[in-house]
């Protein structure tokens, strides 16, 4: 009878569970990894396996575990997590932040490892991504996979008791700028209300970078990022102005993770090549790619990464061979079975998390589909204790190896850093860049490593370190009185003239009808006088509360909204098969 089958495949699943509970570290120990020399072995310690989540799902999460080349008197672990969904933290591990990467088609060792001072976990979720599985399917919600981590948490603690006091953050790219602030949210809940017999877990930080946090601000952002960019021409301009404003309107309607009519301004900028074969790279816009991947060829390596993951002699090495699971990098059907999903941006996370512990914010300079431009955004529109933005919190130099790197800011557990000539990859570009930032958001003496690096601020002397600011000057002699006597007269004169010139042009801009440079996109159809900026806005207040947002661009007559979005929707090339994918 088919009960009976059921309920066999059932206790079978249950006794697997059970077995799987009993493991202990050393049965995740990989002794060797086909590919790589003795001498590169040598500088390595990992582990890796299913650890079981779900009996009733029979659900499997793959983690591999690369330990810490220089232990810190207080230690620290770091979940690496990449996004699509459904895209193997393998890219991680091989591209990223992990201790190899291929070179001429070789396994080497990779310098800019995050292993140097902590332990790294690449984490392979939800299941059926990389090779995580399950029996019974996919989830189809956060929550559900918010609790599945919680369950990998509980159970990799209990082989690893050892690191149960280690520093612990989050760290990842992408669609993991949404898992992480709901996985922090489920840590910092779970620690408010340990269970009995259970431990409270050590978490110092969240780190995401190029992250798709807030959906509002980030879609908004496409319009100027091309424009800053010069990739655009008029007639995408107009095909981006009307796809934005159905966007928008969608967005009024139901706040969203994602929304598919949004989606298509990504693909009206991939697709803005001259050349009907070509496309712009999404996650690196120095490059182009052939239609319609338009960057899913991207990172080169990728193949290589398939075939040896795929290699029979691998998994078995990393035992990973229990579900007969075949690899590849990202797994759409998982992305699928979350498209219904009605949870709320990880936007909306934010604020009580910054109460509670730190988030680092970080953006290659050259991504498109989660560009710097869309963080600033969501940035200075979020109000967290008690203060809207950065306000005039200074940007800081940052140097790596004397050359310009990037720019921090810092305020209230809060930093954002942005990435100079880097793709929505940051390690993968500037590894030893990227693994400075990690370094100095967990406070590590930067001194210890094998590469020179500097922050310098000449607005008030102080560097982030660790999440404090440091004064790294002697205090300024009494001449300096001065000189600040001097540069407030300056700055007032500038004042003045600055009024005047505004004035000025208000009185033009009332005679000729115009706008100015930075323009005013409406929300929706609807005249409004009330009109507020980018940073004018709580991102917490109801969208149907909201009046409209600035964006550098053309504004819209909204007379002829309707008809010029029909147009475009009943259009050939609506239907491309390129789409957007933040792994």
């Amino acid at each position: 009878m088919p009960w009976l089958a059921v309920a066999a495949i059932a206790q079978l699943s249950s006794l697997t569970f059970i077995q799987a509970q009993q493991k202990v570290a050393n049965d995740y120990l990989v002794t060797s990894l086909p590919d790589l020399s003795p001498e590169d072995a040598a500088q390595i310690k990992q582990y890796a396996g299913h650890i079981a989540i779900d009996p009733a799902q029979a659900s499997n999460l793959f983690f591999w575990m690369v330990t810490s080349r220089q232990p810190q008197k207080n230690p620290k672990l770091v979940i690496w997590l990449n996004g699509g969904p459904g895209c193997s933290s393998a890219d991680g591990y091989f591209l990223e932040t992990g201790p190899l990467r291929f070179v001429d088609k070789k396994l080497t060792i990779n310098k800019g490892g995050w292993h140097e001072f902590a332990d790294v976990v690449f984490l392979d979720q939800p299941i059926g991504t990389g090779l995580s599985y399950s029996t019974q399917g996919y989830l189809g919600s956060l929550k559900e996979v918010t609790e599945h981590f919680m369950a990998f948490l509980k159970a990799f603690y209990k082989i690893f008791p050892d690191r149960a006091e280690h520093e612990l953050y989050l760290a990842g790219e992408s669609f993991a700028g949404t898992y992480i602030p709901y996985f922090g949210q489920g840590i910092l809940s779970h620690n408010e209300n340990v269970p009995t017999g259970e431990l409270s877990y050590n978490l110092q930080g969240l780190a995401i970078g190029n992250g798709w946090i807030d959906p509002l601000h980030q879609y908004t952002s496409y319009i100027p990022f091309v424009q800053k960019y010069n990739l655009s021409t008029p007639e995408l301009l107009e095909s981006m102005t009307v796809q934005q404003e159905a966007c928008l309107d969608t967005i009024r309607r139901q706040d969203l993770i994602t929304q598919d009519i949004c989606e298509r301004l990504v693909s009206l900028v991939m697709q803005s090549k001259s050349d009907s074969t070509k496309c712009i790279n999404q996650y690196d816009i120095r490059l182009t790619d052939e239609f319609p991947d338009c960057g899913l060829n991207w990172p080169y390596e990728l193949p290589l990464m398939s075939v040896y993951l795929n290699r029979p002699e691998v998994k078995a090495a990393l035992h990973a061979t229990d579900g007969n699971k075949h690899w590849e990098e990202c797994d759409r059907r998982v992305g699928t079975a979350l498209q219904s999903d009605d949870s709320t941006p990880a936007i909306a996370l934010l604020p009580d998390i910054l109460e509670k512990t730190r988030i680092l914010l970080f953006s290659g300079q050259q991504d498109l589909i989660c560009n710097h431009i869309g963080t600033e955004y969501l940035i200075s529109n979020m109000t967290w204790q008690g203060t809207k933005g950065f306000q005039d919190t200074p940007s800081i130099g940052w140097k790596v190896e004397d050359t310009p790197a990037g720019e921090w800011k810092q305020a209230r557990n809060l930093t954002y850093v942005l990435i100079y000539n880097s793709s929505h990859m940051v390690p993968y570009d500037k590894p030893l860049v990227a693994l400075d930032m990690m370094n100095r958001f967990m406070g590590l003496d930067t001194k210890l490593q094998a590469f020179s690096s500097s922050l310098e601020s000449d607005v008030d002397n102080t560097v982030p370190s660790g999440g404090e600011k440091v004064d790294i000057n002697q205090p300024k002699s009494s001449g300096s009185t001065n000189g600040s006597a001097a540069l407030l007269f300056v700055m007032l004169v500038i004042g003045v003239a600055i009024f005047v010139i505004m004035r000025r042009n208000q009185r033009q801009k009332k005679l000729d009808g115009g706008h100015g440079g930075v323009q005013w996109f409406p929300l929706s159809n609807s005249n409004n006088n009330g009109r507020q900026g980018m940073g004018g806005r709580d991102r917490h207040a109801p969208v149907d509360e909201l009046d409209e947002l600035v964006v550098e661009g053309g504004i819209r007559d909204s007379d002829d909204d309707d008809e010029e979005y029909e147009d475009f929707m009943s259009s050939d090339d609506r239907n491309d098969s390129s789409s957007p994918q933040r792994r």
